[in-house]
């Protein structure tokens, strides 16, 4: 169990930030898509996964199917309370839950994903600027490289292959990083310097990736809900002035949620 659970949520609870007469339906889309993992131990040898598993994402070959749940990811997001006492600076979420309040910050983010957090020194802030990688130019001629572009290389990577081992296990951590941490559209661009980074793998592993992956998820659970109540309330109110007219679709509101959302879906 990785939540951190606080009973007796009512005393911690100081107000829902969406009040529960306001709670609308919603259809939610994330981008947590764990068939890299497939794709990673069907075309790799056995040599490469041993090698793959030594690395900062090795733990993840052990992860089962996983299926990011949109629908149970909104109820629990509908929840988000102000708690008393709670240092609203923090970049923790809170949720009211039954009789408790359960708590989504750095600690249990890295209990869930088994990343690294730190703080960033100047150095790290300096990799996010990299763009050019060795990797770029030998297997993609420098070209644009989107996460579609990355599931494609995998999925046609041939058992009689001529790459390098070192080479197929550092673009399938880009994979993973892409397709299932990061949690993007696959029709947009990678990270290029992340990629640059790549061409030293020890650099790499030691890469704060808790840290960033927590931000990239907090930012995006932090205010996907932003203003939806009443913009659902506002097309609620227009069904209504429909409805004499005939029947209409239930209306819902879509949106999308980014990052590594699974970590937030299994500490729930």
């Amino acid at each position: 169990m990785f939540r951190s659970i606080h009973m007796g949520g009512t005393k911690l609870l100081e107000s829902l930030k969406i009040k529960e007469c306001d709670r609308f339906p919603s259809r939610v889309t994330g981008y947590c898509n764990w068939e890299s993992i497939r794709l990673i131990k069907w075309h790799q040898t056995p040599k490469q996964l041993e090698l793959f598993g030594m690395t900062c994402f090795g733990h993840f070959l052990n992860v089962g199917d996983m299926v990011l749940s949109g629908k149970f990811c909104h109820h629990i997001l509908l929840r988000e309370c102000h708690v008393k006492n709670a240092n609203e600076n923090t970049s923790s979420l809170w949720y009211h839950v039954g009789n408790g309040v359960i708590r989504f910050s750095p600690v249990e983010f890295c209990s869930v994903s088994g990343l690294t957090f730190g703080a960033y020194s100047e150095s790290t802030l300096e990799i996010f600027k990299r763009k050019d990688s060795r990797l770029r130019r030998s297997y993609f001629q420098d070209s644009k490289v989107h996460v579609k572009m990355m599931n494609d290389w995998f999925r046609n990577l041939g058992p009689n292959n001529k790459y390098s081992d070192d080479d197929i296990v550092k673009l399938a951590l880009i994979l993973i990083l892409e397709m299932t941490l990061v949690g993007k559209d696959d029709r947009t661009s990678i990270l290029y310097w992340a990629l640059e980074l790549m061409d030293d793998l020890d650099a790499f592993n030691k890469c704060l990736w808790g840290s960033f992956l927590y931000d990239r998820t907090f930012n995006s659970l932090s205010t996907c809900l932003l203003g939806r109540d009443d913009k659902f309330k506002n097309k609620f109110i227009h069904k209504l002035k429909e409805k004499a007219d005939g029947p209409v679709k239930r209306k819902v509101e879509r949106y999308n949620v980014y990052g590594f959302v699974t970590a937030f879906q299994v500490m729930c």
